[in-house]
């Protein structure tokens, strides 16, 4: 009796300690895409604003309020709003910048919602005399740690078919992010080839960069998005806890997870005791011997997902499913 109220005391603080650690939200994921339409004959800047709400595990995050103020080059607010997320996580704004000056803008936007902490993003981005658009192909792309993505920037005249000389720079990549930039056409419209290159400890998540393009008294800016996603590997000694948080929410399930452990702690040794005290054979729990098998096979079924995500280009897609179709007949083989 004296052990049943011991091991069931020790579970509830073990119950009451998850309750504690889960209290602490998960960040906001926020983006932006930022476009500016200048109307020369108003006088105005029409600038126009959109990006989309996510949880850590690209799910949607419905009403999230996102606040959102823009400073002049002289560092004087010039625009404060609050919209909220749609359900399926997308928001929009547009506002107009009256008698705009040449000089650097900068978009300070913050997301926020009970149970999350908030993310803070800031865009810069200028409003100069142009006689060209600059443009990105595509908007957004997903790689895997230690991958590499391609985009192709062009520089487009607003009139005629020639273009000033101009100079491209990228701002805004995370750290362990690299990049090069390659000529790719000097014919209207001029064309360059941007590779962004990762490493396998580039951390995850998706990040807004700006491409800037700058000459003598003018400059043109656009966005664009790239989401690192983690490399895809072979688990070592997994664990049934690990196995489970590929496909469901550790945060939420951990106090769950703590009341079964604990209840099945307690069974067990309540019933070791009695076997004990009854003079019997101690039972020995043998461990599972197809841990490899289940592990390769969770690997697989995230493989197809993220493929059907969109997150795997296909070439990727076929090395790793050949790679641990192999791995799984092996496991069965050896079972």
């Amino acid at each position: 009796m004296r052990y049943s109220v011991f091991f069931l005391l020790l579970a509830a603080l073990l119950v009451s300690n998850g309750f504690q650690i889960s209290v602490a939200g998960p960040e906001l994921v926020l983006t932006v895409s930022i476009a500016v339409e200048l109307v020369e004959k108003e006088g105005t800047a029409v600038v126009r604003m959109t990006g989309e709400v996510l949880d850590p595990y690209d799910q949607a995050v419905k009403s999230a309020a996102i606040s959102s103020q823009l400073n002049d080059p002289s560092k004087t607010s010039l625009h404060i709003s609050l919209v909220y997320s749609k359900e399926d996580g997308s928001y929009s704004d547009e506002f107009i910048i009256v008698k705009p000056v040449t000089g650097n803008y900068t978009l300070h936007l913050t997301a926020s919602k009970p149970g999350y902490n908030d993310k803070n993003i800031h865009v810069p981005f200028s409003l100069m005399a142009g006689d060209y658009n600059l443009k990105i192909s595509p908007n957004s792309r997903t790689i895997i740690q230690g991958s590499n993505a391609s985009f192709e920037i062009a520089l487009v005249p607003l009139q005629g078919d020639t273009l000033p000389e101009t100079s491209i720079r990228i701002i805004g990549l995370p750290e362990r992010i690299t990049y090069n930039l390659i000529n790719k056409s000097a014919t209207i419209p001029r064309t360059f080839m941007l590779s962004i290159l990762t490493r396998e400890n580039t951390p995850i998540g998706k990040y807004n960069f700006t491409i800037i393009g700058e000459g003598e008294g003018y400059s043109s800016t656009t966005w664009a998005i790239i989401e690192v996603i983690e490399t895809i590997t072979q688990p070592s000694e997994p664990t049934p806890l690990d196995n489970e948080n590929q496909i469901w929410s550790f945060a939420t399930l951990y106090p769950i997870f703590l009341v079964i452990i604990s209840i099945v702690v307690i069974s067990i040794v309540l019933i070791m005791f009695r076997i004990r005290k009854q003079k019997q054979e101690q039972v020995t729990l043998e461990p599972g011997r197809d841990r490899d098998y289940l592990a390769i096979a969770r690997a697989l079924a995230r493989i197809e997902e993220l493929r059907a995500a969109e997150k795997l280009d296909e070439e990727t897609y076929r090395r790793l499913k050949k790679e641990y179709e192999s791995k799984l007949e092996k496991a069965k083989k050896k079972n």
